[in-house]
């Protein structure tokens, strides 16, 4: 079809008004003529012969009306346009109209509303979600995570969501999203829409990827020190090696018990000042660890609470909202280790190899050293 831009400049103006966002209301589209045509770069020459032209072939068809100056009848005004134009206007310029775009994206959310692959337990809320997504669609209300303008995206979240409701194996996220979607990188471009999605689609039961047993990385805790744990009779001396390991938290669920010779147990957030305090081989028991993961989490629950529990971390914010989320999340009351508010450089990493063999293992630092 032949193009018109003038026309399609009077479509873009529709659009954004509110009866062409949400099918709502009946107020006419008014323009200053002389403004319109300025606007739309056609206000001399060839270019406002042509949209003039437009125009009033347009009138001519029903699409629009241009009216007068009362005083002057040659002096054109005002271009006036009607919502009941809308499909005929769009028609003319070979686009689907709003109120049937909206119609399409309600549509994506009313067909997988009674989807079968929902696990039962969902089934209600999914219901919900699918619901309140039509109605937002047709009313022209915030979609994200989806997006109204790309069904194809909305389509392949709206196939993704039931499955992922009912996924039930642990894995890791490059090889479920080979199963899901194909390609193995898929599933970490939309982690964000879909956790979104889950959360609402789930009354914010669900709220990522994690949440569902699909993992970025493995489940586990990075731990060195004094460590026994029993499993099926029999115990393991984890203290005995010589450097950091890795304890799954599918070992630590199983442990029959799990215990430690150590007096405190200390959570250190980056992984070189890790690594410094681990070649102490000091009697304490070191976790690494920035926000909690599961595995970390779970062996944090399952120590003694005879243990004294300290963290060591930046002195930054992040690193504070670090210390407040292992007490909230652990149960323990973790207090500050050598963190130190408004401190800079405010790396742990700047406050160099540690100065002292044993607890507190830095001498002459601020910021807690917690000697006992």
């Amino acid at each position: 079809m032949k193009s018109l831009p003038i026309l399609n400049v009077l479509a873009r103006r529709y659009e954004v008004t509110q009866v062409g966002r949400t099918g709502v209301g009946e107020r006419d589209l008014i323009l200053d003529y002389e403004r319109f045509l300025t606007g739309a770069g056609c206000h001399e020459g060839e270019s406002r012969q042509l949209a003039e032209q437009t125009l009033r072939d347009a009138e001519k068809r029903g699409l629009l009306t241009i009216e007068s100056h009362k005083l002057d009848p040659g002096l054109l005004e005002r271009i006036r346009f009607r919502a009941a134009n809308e499909p005929a206007l769009f028609a003319r310029i070979g686009e689907l109209s709003p109120t049937e775009r909206r119609r399409r994206l309600a549509q994506q959310f009313a067909e997988v509303e009674g989807e079968p692959t929902v696990p039962e337990r969902w089934r209600a809320s999914w219901g919900d979600f699918c619901r309140s997504y039509q109605a937002a669609a047709l009313t022209g209300s915030s979609m994200q995570p989806f997006e109204r303008d790309d069904l194809a995206l909305n389509a392949e979240l709206l196939s993704l969501l039931p499955r992922l409701l009912a996924w039930s194996s642990e894995s890791l996220i490059r090889f479920a999203s080979c199963v899901l979607c194909g390609p193995s990188k898929r599933l970490e471009e939309l982690s964000g829409r879909l956790g979104q999605a889950l959360a609402k689609a789930t009354r914010d039961e669900i709220r990522s990827l994690e949440d569902v047993n699909i993992l970025s990385n493995p489940r586990f805790a990075l731990i060195h020190g004094p460590l026994r744990i029993k499993m099926e009779g029999a115990w393991l001396d984890l203290g005995l090696l010589q450097g950091p390991f890795r304890l799954s938290l599918e070992d630590i669920a199983a442990a029959e018990l799990i215990e430690t010779t150590a007096r405190r147990c200390i959570t250190v957030e980056n992984e070189t000042s890790f690594y410094e305090l681990a070649k102490l081989r000091s009697a304490e028991l070191l976790v690494q660890t920035s926000f909690p993961g599961a595995g970390t989490l779970g062996l944090l629950k399952r120590l003694p609470t005879t243990l004294d529990f300290w963290h060591f971390g930046d002195s930054d914010e992040p690193g504070f909202n670090i210390l407040a989320d292992l007490r909230t999340r652990s149960g323990r009351n973790f207090q500050p280790l050598h963190m130190e508010r408004g401190r800079e450089p405010f790396e742990q990493e700047a406050l160099g190899c540690p100065n002292r063999a044993h607890w507190p293992f830095y001498v002459g630092v601020d910021g807690g050293s917690g000697v006992t």
